[in-house]
């Protein structure tokens, strides 16, 4: 599996990965809000750069929730 190649013997631990699922929530939440946008991107890359953020928090925290799960039935 991909996952245990990337993250080796801590893929059993969820603290991490629901920590770096947070970290890309509140980015996604604060950038477009507090922090200015410059240079040449459109409305339309903003949204699509926070919707790769959010995606990528939602799914590492689902996947953290997972692992969790996991650890309690065992």
């Amino acid at each position: 599996m991909i996952s245990r190649m990337i993250f080796k013997e801590r893929v059993g631990d969820p603290k991490p990965i629901l920590r770096l699922g947070m970290f890309f929530l509140a980015i996604a939440l604060a950038w477009p809000r507090f922090l200015p946008v410059t240079g040449n991107l459109g409305p339309d890359a903003i949204d699509g750069v926070r919707g790769l953020l959010m995606g990528l928090a939602i799914g590492l925290n689902l996947w953290a929730v997972i692992l969790g799960s996991r650890q309690r039935r065992a």
